[in-house]
């Protein structure tokens, strides 16, 4: 620009409007190809959906039975349009598995994803304040070293390999904590007492550790 000086827009509450309109837009194609991939995903993977409910010895009539009742009869198009007009008013269906709506199935998983989320952050951004002050006040000391060594490991650490490694020492060798689960009465019955928070302990520390590494070099 003339003068040094970068132009502003005359009306930037308008151009963030219009960025934001067409940032909306894009997630619209990004949504319907996702759920393309997930419903062809479903068709090609081995197996049939059905086999889990039917008895061993189901009759022809009692197969034909239930593919007309899920709508497996119908065409490929057919039933992923007729299951997107459902999705878009809010009908996810019922879970052949569990035969429970699959609404009630993902909030469930979503009250204990944030259960966990929120315990992890609290534990990354405690570590990682603490070992960034720690850092920062004993500079170039074997302190600050330690705590930046232990910050970067954090970041470098793989989630899903940490996780293996701690439910072996702690879960398979010591035996201190469970392996799987969120609690001994199943996932829909969580409660803030030590035997549900044992089941917490090995993954809000293993979703920890990222943040953790990165608030540390960041304090």
């Amino acid at each position: 620009s003339r003068g040094g000086r970068f132009p502003f827009p005359k009306d930037p509450e308008g151009v963030m409007r219009i960025f934001t309109a067409r940032r909306t837009a894009y997630t619209i194609p990004i949504m319907l190809g996702v759920s393309l991939v997930c419903f062809a995903l479903v068709h090609i993977s081995p197996g049939d959906p059905l086999v889990s409910i039917l008895p061993p010895d189901a009759s022809v009539e009692m197969q034909e039975q239930l593919m007309t009742i899920y709508g497996f009869d119908r065409s490929y198009p057919e039933q992923f349009f007729r299951w997107l007009s459902r999705a878009l008013q809010g009908d996810l269906g019922n879970s052949i598995a569990t035969g429970r709506p699959v609404t009630a199935e993902v909030m469930n998983a979503v009250g204990n994803t944030l259960i966990l989320a929120v315990t992890a952050t609290i534990i990354g951004f405690t570590l990682g304040g603490l070992f960034g002050f720690v850092a920062g006040f004993f500079r170039d000391s074997w302190i600050d070293k330690l705590a930046s060594t232990l910050a970067v490991v954090g970041v470098s650490v793989p989630h899903y390999w940490l996780g293996m490694v701690l439910v072996i020492i702690f879960s398979v060798e010591l035996g201190w904590f469970p392996a799987t689960g969120a609690g001994p009465g199943g996932s829909s019955q969580w409660a803030w007492d030590w035997e549900h928070m044992r089941h917490l302990v090995l993954p809000a520390v293993t979703m920890s550790v990222i943040p953790m590494g990165i608030v540390a070099r960041t304090v």
